[in-house]
């Protein structure tokens, strides 16, 4: 069996989860640009225990990304370490598929202490640009790519993940994933994006 760590107090994978953000989402009044809270998807880190090399089991290396067949985007968020988020909000149907791995792997569920949303759309580079110091262009950071970086001073995982247009996933803390949606919807006003009142922006 695998070694799985308890991230947060109690066993958090058997309460229902309830998202940091009020809002699921947010889009542009030509439909060029969505923010979408995503939070509530299913988060597991892996990672592998001294002397063990996993990424071509995984098939994924440091700093790339793949779409399973089951809807998980497998990530390779550091060295020796992959994060999985999967649409469904049924943690122990993700940790199941992880068994085979044995004792070589520990594994966290970080579902509840991390928040996630995604920018999709024509525009989503900019805005991403608007508020991140990095180049979003095809070349530098094509589909597939994950990395780290500093977005409003908020510190993410960011994961390109394309289907019929740009999406780039952003996870961060918990604590801050309301502050972050904010950033992005504060950003995004000037894409056209109609923000509610209740979000409470200056």
């Amino acid at each position: 069996m695998p070694i799985l760590i308890q991230a947060e107090v109690g066993k958090m994978s058997s309460v229902p989860f309830k998202s940091p953000i009020p809002i699921e989402a947010l889009q542009s009044e030509d439909h060029l640009l969505e923010i979408r809270d995503r939070s509530a998807y299913t988060k597991i880190l892996l990672r592998e225990r001294k002397g063990e090399d996993l990424s071509g089991e995984l098939g994924v290396k440091y700093g790339e990304s793949k779409l399973r067949t089951d809807g998980t985007l497998v990530c390779g968020s550091r060295p020796g370490e992959w994060t999985l988020y999967n649409p469904s909000v049924e943690a122990n149907s993700l940790l199941q598929t992880l068994e085979t791995y044995g004792e070589r792997v520990a594994i966290t569920d970080l579902t509840h202490g991390r928040a996630l949303m995604s920018v999709e759309g024509d525009l989503a580079r900019s805005l991403l640009e608007k508020v991140c110091n990095i180049d979003f262009s095809d070349p530098m950071v094509p589909d597939g790519a994950s990395f780290s970086a500093s977005v409003g001073a908020v510190s993410c995982d960011l994961i390109r993940s394309d289907s019929d247009q740009v999406l780039v996933l952003l996870s961060c803390e918990r604590s801050f994933g309301l502050y972050l949606f904010k950033v992005l919807a504060d950003a995004g006003k000037e894409f056209g994006c109609v923000v509610p009142p209740e979000l409470g922006l200056h």
